[in-house]
């Protein structure tokens, strides 16, 4: 298949812009970059995926959801203890249909690849299988855990990380490409940090990476001297970095991990200071837009945001899936999405990074493909039913809100 003609934007730290450009695509990856017309002369008999003239884009990720809570939306939460008595209420056809709902919102926005955080104590031992089944069904990449948590009674933190163990286990024997299991960990406090991490690098070994969801109550100038911890075959992503204290971000880069950040908010200092990935969260399964004003004529402020929403999320997903995520070139997995954005001025790599920080990413995704299928064309989800994963949703979501009022 043929993608094209469109701006092909080819992504990574040094992002090259191609005018009238084209992708060929065999199989899940990509096979060919460059002109349209070249590629449609060498290969006259290809399926053409029309373009027409669209920018096509690596596909995004997402580096820190809670899927299952999607169900909660226009139920105000304001407390720790909500979630959690949320997560409780959970049934698996409900961590099936948020998970479902999530990913087909993130589809809508150009998002490829998922690193979920569950924690559905009424169903262990089913929930994370009800999200890679959703995962399959739309068509996206999802690495996913289940969150061992520093206040759960010590048996409850050891099934925890049996069922990551046993389920990343079985994915592997499946060979499902798309997805990955992964040990998670969930921190309220800093002293929980420091036990927690121990167990999950000792629990996920050189085979897995491990999710750390930094719900801490503290700020950044949080005094701290919290200790090493070995490193490990594969980076951790620590979430909510926007809450972690100095400290804990230096140690975080000493062993080679990634930061995520959270919404619009996570541009700020900490953005200056480190390099971020995006995650959404239980919010929306987009990448927030840049912050509006003066500060994003900078050129500096346009990079980051460039590198946060394409390069440092795509460059950790890569190791955990094994493909060259973020980037359009000659062997990297096909994952690509066309933005409907027409440039009315000097689009090339110059002015790239100004263009998606001032407007391309605030144009409509037209366009999804993950490992060389088309997930979304001309707006249209090809893979299922968008009402009817809706209405579903609804219907759990009622079920779940009922449930909560009469607990």
């Amino acid at each position: 298949m043929i993608v094209g003609p469109c701006w092909v934007i080819t992504g990574g730290a040094e992002p090259h812009v191609i005018e009238d450009g084209a992708v060929r695509v065999v199989g899940a990856h990509i096979s060919q970059v460059g002109l349209a017309g070249s590629l449609a002369r060498a290969h006259p008999d290809e399926t053409l995926w029309p373009a027409r003239g669209r920018v096509l884009l690596p596909g995004l990720v997402n580096t820190h959801a809670h899927l299952a809570r999607h169900l909660a939306r226009g139920f105000e939460f304001r407390w720790p203890v909500d979630w959690d008595r949320y997560d409780r209420a959970l049934s698996p056809e409900d961590v099936y249909s948020s998970a479902m709902a999530a990913l087909v919102e993130g589809v809508r926005h150009g998002v490829t690849t998922v690193c979920d955080f569950h924690r559905s104590g009424a169903c262990l031992d089913l929930s994370l299988t009800e999200v890679v089944r959703a995962a399959s069904r739309v068509g996206v990449r999802v690495a996913t855990c289940y969150g061992a948590g520093d206040d759960d009674p010590p048996a409850e933190r050891r099934a925890a990380f049996e069922e990551n163990l046993g389920f990343a286990s079985q994915l592997a024997q499946q060979r499902q490409g798309r997805l990955r299991g992964l040990v998670g960990v969930r921190a309220r406090t800093l002293l929980g940090i420091e036990r927690l991490l121990a167990e999950a690098l000792e629990a996920a070994g050189d085979r897995l990476a491990v999710h750390v969801d930094l719900a801490l109550d503290a700020t950044p100038a949080e005094p701290w001297n919290g200790g090493r911890w070995p490193g490990s075959a594969l980076p951790a992503i620590w979430a909510h970095a926007e809450r972690a204290p100095r400290r804990l971000v230096s140690l975080v880069h000493e062993r080679g991990d990634a930061l995520t950040g959270i919404g619009s908010g996570h541009a700020g200092a900490l953005g200056r200071e480190t390099e971020l990935s995006w995650g959404s969260d239980a919010g929306l399964n987009a990448p927030p837009l840049p912050e509006p004003g003066p500060t994003w004529a900078h050129a500096g402020a346009a990079a980051n945001h460039y590198r946060c929403r394409f390069v440092t999320g795509a460059r950790w997903a890569a190791q955990h899936f094994g493909e060259g995520l973020g980037v359009i070139e000659s062997g990297a997995p096909a994952d690509l999405l066309l933005v409907d954005y027409r440039p009315a001025t000097e689009l090339s790599s110059r002015t790239l990074h100004a263009h998606m920080a001032s407007g391309m990413l605030r144009a409509p995704v037209s366009g999804v493909m993950v490992a060389g299928e088309v997930v979304m064309d001309n707006g249209t989800l090809v893979t299922l039913d968008e009402g009817e994963v809706a209405a579903r949703a609804r219907e759990c979501a009622r079920r779940v809100w009922e449930r909560l009022r009469e607990a």
